[in-house]
């Protein structure tokens, strides 16, 4: 995987999309930390953004079954915040979760049919309705998602949006 178009004098060329290594994990961590959030699960299920050595984005994406994600985390680095990162992250998630899926259950038939699902905190639902994503009921998403936001002691706090994106080509 490798990088598309974010702008503000970062090169494509200069970014690589791939999944973590070890030693990623410091700056992935203090990276997600900004935004009250840590590395779900084993750092090398996590997809990242990298300029070089250095971590701008990362993402984790589950197979629920077949055809159906979930987005556990996705945070960019704050200095690069509005710079196209995030969008480039997540449209490459969009183009192929399976791809993106560390842990891919199996993979999809050529342009195969997919939802993911999210959960979008405070004010993050708008970047997620740019990218394709729509509002859906708390009984969409997948219910280890859901019953742990419900019993979540934040949740008043961060205000979370269940958001569902379809994609793949319809036969």
């Amino acid at each position: 995987m490798t990088g598309g178009n974010p702008g503000d004098g970062l090169r494509p060329e200069e970014l690589e999309i791939g999944f973590a290594e070890r030693k990623d994990e410091e700056q992935l961590r203090c990276l997600l930390a900004e935004y009250g959030m840590d590395i779900p699960g084993p750092i090398e299920e996590q997809l990242v953004v990298k300029a070089g050595e250095e971590v701008l984005a990362g993402a984790k994406v589950m197979q629920v079954n077949g055809c159906r994600f979930f987005l556990e985390v996705i945070g960019v680095k704050k200095d690069y915040m509005g710079k196209g990162i995030g969008q480039l992250l997540l449209g490459e998630i969009l183009k192929d979760p399976w791809r993106c899926c560390r842990r891919a259950l199996r993979g999809p038939e050529t342009g195969g049919r997919f939802q993911l699902a999210t959960l979008a905190r405070g004010g993050a639902s708008s970047f997620y309705r740019k990218m394709g994503f729509v509002p859906c009921p708390m009984e969409e998403l997948p219910p280890d998602y859901r019953e742990q936001c419900e019993v979540c002691p934040e949740r008043e706090a961060c205000q979370p949006v269940p958001m569902l994106y379809a994609g793949g080509e319809i036969r």
